[in-house]
């Protein structure tokens, strides 16, 4: 018989956080003396619940009969306890003889349960699937805890995390859990004390540990507890910005972070709808070189060591890198912390220079001077991969063989109107011919930024289209050029760019990535 199959059938089906299992976390934390992540706490908690179904199966077969087998004989007032029937009791009222031609000679016994009900079941049956003796604390898998693990490590974090995080008797800190009431006490003169040291180090980031030995706050006994009150005063103070990659808690002033840190840059503000187009997604996978957009759902994620991308001229003018399905995973992110310092270097030079990953609005920023430094242009090719020291990311963008190449060039009129064409530009690095644009007038296009709210993206999607079928003789449109046209003037995802050309009557559709407008439009 197979205890999971009865009695702890449910054990782990729909796992909630009960009363119970809060208060005996507390309890676990008290007990500890230190902050615990949710893995920890959800190990204990099962290895809790093991112990209590156990003991709950105990109780019910302790002092109330034998367990009831299929191969023993039972008289009549026999009392028995049945683990099929989920533990319940019951006492023998009648024996008979039982037949079946398949069988040799059994008995039937009728069982009244203490519940009223009445079953009629075989006993004196040497082969049968029921026979094994049940195992209390044997291999049955609901009992095992690396297995629950196994199975069920995800879904019942995912539970922990959303339970305990609307419990205001805890409180939680680069992923580990503790009791408020039990907490040091971190008071206003310590927090000043910090921001002015933080002020002297340019604003950070310090460890925890370096801010504790400099207000002398390493003299208390639990070092874990005094460490985790620092973080969680620390975290609930604005002055503060925790910056540390996942594992490791760094500190930084926030007034000392760069303005573009803080709030999203101009060029990288996006206040479209999403495209309910299934039929553009498919089409995404045609674009020529890695797609990189923060804003793009579709854009399929990768794990490559190394991953080069084609920059987009808003990432360009606000000197950042999108957060996208294809490159977070080269990035540092953290659990909690909505921006992540690290460190660039120039794998060309071996110059290093600062970094930062804001998460929740999907950009890297901290390029400005490194594009400009390079001779970076839009579209040209931007190579990053993991360093070898923690933190550290490895950038580059070859340099081109030829001095002066044919790039589409914006051009903006006094009527600040947008005009591209062909033109020759020196080129420093290698670049994308379907994303390179050249920019001879920055402060001309920045001008059109501003007023971008007042623009229509239906009438500047055709504008820009008039404009590339000029550049070709066949007058063609092709998709990816047009996405890196359109963000020229304001950012857009390519899926809104490619409903467009999929469903404006004005276009034609002449198969993959290339359009045309029909007679009369241009």
């Amino acid at each position: 018989m197979v205890l999971s199959n009865t009695s702890t059938k449910n054990v782990w089906e729909d796992f909630q956080l009960e009363d119970a299992d809060i208060e005996f976390i507390y309890t676990y934390l008290l007990e500890k003396e230190i902050p615990l992540p949710a893995s920890d706490l959800l190990e204990a908690i099962i290895v809790n619940r093991i112990k209590k179904e156990k003991e709950t199966i105990l109780k019910k077969t302790r002092g109330k009969g034998k367990i009831f087998l299929p191969k023993d004989s039972y008289e009549l007032k026999d009392e028995l306890v049945f683990p099929a029937f989920g533990w319940k009791n019951g006492k023998v009222i009648e024996v008979r003889n039982g037949f079946n031609p398949d069988f040799s000679s059994f008995k039937v016994i009728k069982v009244q349960f203490d519940d009223g009900e009445t079953k009629e079941l075989a006993c004196e049956l040497a082969d049968h699937s029921l026979n094994t003796p049940v195992d209390l604390i044997g291999d049955d898998p609901s009992f095992d805890k690396e297995k629950v693990l196994a199975e069920h490590q995800e879904e019942f974090l995912e539970c922990i995390q959303a339970t305990l995080s609307k419990n205001k008797d805890l409180v939680q800190i680069a992923g580990a859990w503790f009791p408020r009431a039990l907490l040091v006490d971190i008071n206003g003169g310590y927090l000043n004390l910090i921001e002015a040291i933080l002020e002297e180090a340019k604003g950070g980031p310090m460890t925890t540990k370096d801010l504790m030995q400099q207000i002398e706050l390493n003299t208390i006994e639990n070092q874990k507890l005094a460490e985790f009150s620092l973080n969680l005063a620390l975290q609930e103070d604005d002055r503060y910005d925790e910056v540390g990659p996942s594992g490791e808690v760094l500190w930084y002033l926030r007034s000392m972070e760069p303005d573009d840190v803080r709030k999203v840059p101009v060029y990288l503000q996006y206040k479209g709808n999403p495209v309910e187009n299934p039929e553009t997604s498919q089409y995404l996978s045609l674009f020529e070189g890695t797609l990189a957009d923060e804003l793009e759902e579709n854009e399929p994620k990768t794990c490559d060591l190394s991953v080069t991308i084609s920059l987009l001229f808003p990432h360009w003018r606000s000197g950042t890198l999108p957060f996208s399905n294809s490159l977070s995973h080269i990035f540092p992110t953290a659990l909690e912390s909505p921006r992540v310092r690290f460190t660039f270097r120039d794998e060309e030079t071996g110059e290093s220079f600062n970094g930062w990953v804001i998460r929740k609005q999907r950009y890297v920023y901290g390029l400005k001077d490194w594009y400009e430094k390079k001779g970076i242009i839009p579209g040209s090719l931007i190579s990053v991969q993991k360093g070898t020291k923690p933190g550290e990311i490895l950038i580059k963008s070859e340099r081109s063989r030829q001095n002066k190449e044919w790039v589409k060039t914006v051009l903006v009129g006094a009527d600040k109107g947008i005009v591209f064409a062909m033109l020759k530009h020196p080129i420093e690095v290698n670049f994308n011919e379907r994303m390179s644009i050249a920019i001879p007038d920055v402060e001309a296009v920045d001008a059109v930024w501003k007023e971008r709210e007042k623009l229509n993206p239906e009438k500047i999607f055709l504008q820009i289209g008039r404009e590339l079928a000029k550049l070709n003789p066949q007058g063609h449109i092709h998709a990816q050029e047009m996405y890196a046209a359109v963000n020229v003037i304001f950012r857009c995802p390519p899926s809104p760019v490619l409903n467009f050309l999929l469903t404006s009557p004005a276009i034609q559709h002449l198969g993959d990535l290339y359009f045309h407008l029909k007679e009369g439009e241009g």
